[in-house]
């Protein structure tokens, strides 16, 4: 996706316009110029899926700045991925660990994790990582190179349903 990153106008608004063009000629300038604002609109959304498999969010990260082959001046946004893991239920006071798939090598760059459990008996749900004031409370989150990793300072195993979301970036 290429986005002038100069321009003072990021919005992903499309205007609406009533007249177009009666010359074809001029027309088929004002139609390309229109699907060219509707494609840039519609790419830079948000996707809505939360899947158990890599695919793209949707999302654009600030452009390539290290990039050599055009002396650092990349212009290019990058493409952020997204993966949904389900973790299941959370652990009694204790480490769990739960394969994430991902190549997780120099290029990877987390951009976002995060999470929710829920305990469908006592209706109650948390984030995750849930910060407590008590830290025995907490439930930490993090990635290594093969798993997503949580540990709780307390039984949480009443939270039977918990995923964690993973946006992240396989290029520098």
């Amino acid at each position: 996706m290429t986005i002038d990153i100069d321009s003072q106008n990021f919005e992903s608004y499309v205007p609406v316009y009533d007249a177009i063009p009666e010359k074809w000629e001029d027309g088929r300038a004002f139609i390309v110029e229109q699907l060219k604002k509707i494609t840039n609109s519609l790419n830079t959304k948000e996707i809505g899926f939360y899947l158990d498999q890599e695919l793209l969010s949707g999302k654009a990260f600030i452009p390539g700045l290290n990039i050599a082959s055009d002396g650092g001046s990349s212009q290019i946004f990058r493409t952020v991925l997204r993966l949904v893991v389900d973790t299941g239920t959370l652990p009694n006071a204790g480490v769990k660990t739960v394969p994430h798939g991902i190549t997780i090598d120099n290029n990877f760059t987390l951009i976002s994790l995060y999470g929710a459990a829920t305990d469908p008996t006592n209706l109650q749900s948390i984030g995750l990582g849930f910060p407590s004031v008590t830290p025995a409370n907490s439930v930490e989150v993090f990635l290594n190179a093969t798993d997503v990793v949580i540990i709780t300072g307390v039984n949480r195993t009443s939270f039977t349903r918990s995923f964690i979301i993973i946006e992240y970036m396989q290029e520098l």
